[in-house]
């Protein structure tokens, strides 16, 4: 294979979407709270880390359970995403430079897919006002496919649906237990740093095969 600035030059790449290509981790940063406050609930001071690894629908049924709510979770989930749906129609934005990296990977032949928790009602609207769709095979989602990330087989299950194997594909995430799955699949994992992942910096650091601050660094 090629390499590319020290970097492999995989024939397929797995993104992550939240704060891997779109900088919106802050969308999310105070959702359980905002939620919880709209239905004059006192949010507990541990709820962020509580649902720090939370699917949408995993969130919803913690809300429904912890707080005795009378919502079922496709409900609680309309209202979650209600919360969201236009920071990603109108605001959120790409991280630095991952328009020209997605740019020349598409140029190099290179297979792409997105695999995210969240959910194709709201995303695909920031991601068509950002230009980046064309770049992509397909989307997969976790509620789609029943797995989370914590699970590894999803990662195979993308790769497959990519055509690719584990020595030509590459996983690019920012989450901890998103970054652990991967690696325990057999993945060469970039990480990408994002703020509101700062606290595990560190152990994300010592796990991926690559860490990185911009797509600049993969130029």
């Amino acid at each position: 294979m090629k390499e590319c600035k020290g970097n492999k030059q995989m024939k397929h790449i797995i993104f992550d979407l939240d704060g891997t290509l779109l900088d919106s981790m802050q969308a999310w940063k105070n959702i359980g709270r905002d939620f919880l406050l709209k239905k004059g609930i006192t949010p507990p001071s541990n709820l962020r880390q509580k649902m720090k690894n939370l699917t949408i629908p995993q969130a919803a049924q913690y809300f429904i359970s912890e707080f005795s709510l009378a919502l079922s979770v496709d409900e609680m989930v309309k209202e979650i995403i209600g919360l969201v749906a236009d920071k990603y129609k109108y605001e959120v934005q790409l991280k630095p430079y991952a328009f020209e990296f997605l740019e020349k990977q598409k140029r190099l032949g290179t297979k792409m897919c997105i695999l995210t928790a969240s959910e194709p009602n709201y995303i695909h609207a920031a991601l068509e006002r950002l230009a980046i769709l064309p770049f992509f095979e397909f989307i997969m989602t976790c509620s789609q496919v029943g797995l989370t990330k914590q699970n590894p087989q999803v990662f195979h299950m993308a790769m497959e649906k990519l055509n690719g194997t584990i020595e030509d594909t590459m996983v690019v995430e920012d989450a901890l237990y998103a970054i652990r799955s991967a690696k325990e699949a057999g993945f060469y994992v970039v990480g990408m740093e994002d703020e509101t992942a700062m606290e595990d910096k560190l152990e994300i650091a010592r796990l991926c095969n690559r860490y990185i601050t911009s797509y600049k660094e993969l130029l």
